[in-house]
């Protein structure tokens, strides 16, 4: 499985710190055996590098779609806002594929800190892209949000419920869905959350194509027992053995 890291964090309300996370996170990914034990599989990663984002908001964005290629797998962030230019690259290659998001916070803002381009208006973004977005794990939001949201997503909150569908999935993972217990490297933690072993519960009982996926918002600066980078390490290990090994 190829993977891309996204260096890059705009406008963010939190502590943030999130671009140093793809260096971290390969290294620890380098320490991980290759074997699912859950999927039974073998995978091996190739790290094709970390592209440092130089431009900020839309040209950032532009710069991440221009680097989306089809055999891809995972791009490991950054902030969330790398999402929306990895789904606007993907767009060159599938007619048609759905979002799937995990994240603490629906991020359905219009405007967020005086910006439409960030990690507090990225769902709303991707909706306006796609159309058929699907964020679970939801626990802190506003009332503005969820009265927009309503009309034009679903979502699902405190939980993940199993995924069934034919359609193409892009899954994108916000480190904060988990507990704090397991992953306090990130810039909003936020309480409640799912734990690992709900993650590959779902995992396992969820039936979906997987076109690519990201892992964002992880804070190495806040990250003092490196738990929330072993933990992202370990994401990826499982989604390459269950969809790419």
């Amino acid at each position: 499985m190829r993977l891309l890291g996204l260096s890059y964090e705009g406008v963010h309300w939190g502590s943030g710190g999130s671009r140093e996370a793809p260096y971290h996170i390969f290294t620890a990914l380098k320490d991980l055996e290759g074997y699912s034990l859950l999927f039974e599989r073998d995978i091996d990663f190739e790290v094709i590098g970390t592209l440092q984002i130089e431009g900020y908001e839309e040209d950032a964005i532009n710069e991440i779609e221009s680097a989306v290629t089809q055999d891809i797998g995972g791009y490991i962030g950054g902030d969330h806002s790398i999402s929306l230019g990895v789904i606007r690259g993907l767009k060159r290659y599938w007619d048609r594929f759905r979002v799937v998001i995990l994240d603490a916070h629906l991020d359905f803002r219009d405007v967020f800190m005086g910006s439409r381009l960030n990690h507090g208006t990225v769902t709303r973004r991707i909706y306006e892209e796609i159309g058929d977005v699907t964020v679970m794990g939801v626990r802190n939001v506003s009332r503005g949000e969820v009265l927009e949201a309503k009309e034009k997503i679903r979502f699902v909150p405190y939980k993940l419920t199993p995924l069934y569908t034919d359609t193409p999935v892009y899954l994108s993972i916000d480190i904060d869905v988990f507990d704090p217990s397991e992953a306090p490297g990130t810039g909003t933690p936020e309480p409640g959350g799912i734990s690992f072993r709900m993650f590959l519960k779902w995992l396992r009982e969820s039936s979906f194509p997987l076109i690519a996926f990201d892992i964002v918002e992880v804070s190495p600066s806040k990250d003092y027992s490196q738990n929330t980078i072993r933990l992202a390490a370990n994401i990826i290990k499982e989604i390459g053995s269950r969809f790419f090994g």
